[in-house]
């Protein structure tokens, strides 16, 4: 999975913008990135999740603790471009409502 970093001020918001399977080899490197960028300052963050074609369990786990670290700092997180398999997964685990979608 590849993501990039569309951002103009990381303090008011950052849009994420990820690329392939969501799962095991790939959720646990971008989850640690993100987690990173919180502690360090990002507070409003938006993940495009469009260009994802599959998500597992793991890459669920991932958004949760993204989601998380957010909720302590009173934000929620944002996404878009969620649809197919990626969806269900997040509808069935009841993550859905975790997070706030943006159009």
């Amino acid at each position: 999975m590849e993501w990039t970093v569309v951002s103009g001020d990381p303090a008011k918001g950052v849009e994420i913008h990820l690329k392939g399977d969501f799962d095991l080899y790939n959720a646990p490197r971008f989850s640690i990135f993100v987690l990173q960028k919180i502690e360090s300052g990002w507070s409003n963050v938006l993940l495009d999740l469009q260009g994802v074609p599959y998500l597992d369990s793991t890459g669920a786990g991932s958004i949760i603790r993204i989601a998380q670290a957010l909720r302590k700092k009173g934000r929620r997180l944002r996404y878009r471009g969620l649809s197919g398999s990626p969806r269900r997964v997040l509808e069935m685990s009841n993550i859905l409502p975790l997070l706030e979608e943006s159009r």
